[in-house]
């Protein structure tokens, strides 16, 4: 069974120098859905590295064969899976949670912005978060520079929906990049010895 959706790297992923502009221009709503959708695409990807075997075996469990009935064909799975096999790490899957969160009440509401009922206390997690890794990683010196102008942002997603959205991007974008790093570091699970029966 061949690769029948997207593929990450070859489809979706705009190179290095171009992920914040591939999406600054979408309709709200438009890169809510999308986000989701990029993200989704690039952990399908990264999985498929990851776990060992048959290409149809992986392709059917992960559902890029096209099959949505596939063990591991939602965004919510594929967070799960690439969390239990070390590809991201709690605080990753915790924020991807809540994009997927975000995307779903985008595509199931019709009157809906980064500022509705619903949506906000999402954007403001997914802030909360943002702003706790990016704090983490300046700890430890893998970004340069203070999180003060984040902080200034979380009270304006109550009035601006342009903000949530705003936010939502620059997240995206890491995330682009941080995947786009990991892709040739992700490595096969090494496969369980079998010992030969008598």
């Amino acid at each position: 069974m061949a690769w029948k959706t997207e593929q990450w790297m070859r489809d979706v992923f705009p190179g290095s120098d171009s992920i914040y502009e591939e999406y600054r221009f979408l309709p709200r709503r438009e890169l809510a859905v999308v986000a989701g959708a990029v993200l989704d695409s690039a952990l399908a990807e990264l999985l498929s590295k990851r776990l060992t075997g048959q290409d149809s075996e992986i392709h059917s469990f992960l559902g890029v064969n096209g099959d949505g009935r596939a063990p591991c064909g939602s965004f919510g799975a594929r967070i799960q899976l690439a969390l239990l096999t070390s590809v991201i790490t709690e605080g990753d899957a915790a924020m991807l949670r809540t994009i997927k969160n975000i995307r779903n009440q985008f595509a199931h509401q019709v009157n809906v912005d980064f500022n509705a009922e619903s949506v906000l206390p999402l954007i403001t997690k997914l802030h909360d978060q943002f702003l706790q890794q990016s704090n983490k990683l300046i700890e430890v010196g893998y970004l340069d520079g203070t999180t003060h102008s984040l902080s200034t942002i979380k009270p304006l997603l109550v009035t601006e929906p342009e903000a949530g959205a705003g936010l939502l991007l620059a997240i995206v974008s890491r995330y682009q990049a941080y995947f786009h790093r990991l892709y040739e570091r992700v490595q096969p699970i090494p496969p369980f010895p079998v010992v030969p029966s008598d």
